[in-house]
């Protein structure tokens, strides 16, 4: 069975994206899937809603695998939930941007570190859920370019489905020159 990638994303804040995460990951544990949840927002809010700490043990971070000072497997922690595993993030990342300014295959990092959880005989997931952050960033391109599908949580108001045009334009040109499988 082929492993699953999903982002959850939105460019606006506030709609919900970390609460899904948090809950699709703690029911999916519940019924006994292996779940990883990567806490790619730098505000590190499903790293706390998970019930670890967003300002200790920085550099076991996403950031440290993002900016190639770690691997994944590395980084990877255990919370409260039997069979949810989480890498957690902080304000750090929020440099990762202008830190990797020069390395032209920057949007595939993540992918990347993904593909060598998945062919370690240790990692066995089920789910791999990316909580993105609220823009269209480096960090959304490099959700966008790992995952193999997208959950856009959405308030039903005119601005909300104003900026969803915007997103469907960037996940089609992700899909014409990155990643064909999204």
């Amino acid at each position: 069975m082929r492993k699953k990638i999903i982002s959850i994303i939105n460019q606006k804040g506030g709609v919900g994206k970390t609460t899904t995460v948090i809950n699709l990951a703690a029911g999916s544990s519940m019924k006994g899937k292996k779940i990883l949840v990567i806490d790619l927002d730098p505000q590190g809010n499903a790293t706390t809603g998970l019930g670890l700490s967003n300002t200790e043990n920085t550099d076991s971070t996403i950031y440290n695998v993002l900016n190639g000072n770690k691997k994944m497997s590395e980084v990877i922690q255990k919370t409260n939930f039997e069979g949810l595993d989480l890498v957690t993030s902080n304000v750090d990342l929020s440099g990762l941007e202008v830190e990797t300014a020069g390395d032209n295959r920057r949007a595939f990092k993540l992918k990347d570190e993904l593909a060598s959880i998945f062919n370690s005989s240790k990692a066995s997931y089920d789910y791999i859920l990316v909580d993105c952050p609220p823009s269209l960033s480096l960090l959304t391109i490099m959700a966008l370019v790992a995952s193999d599908s997208l959950v856009v949580p959405l308030q039903t108001e005119f601005f909300a489905l104003e900026g969803i045009t915007q997103l469907m334009k960037t996940i089609e040109r992700i899909k014409m020159n990155l990643n064909p499988n999204l």
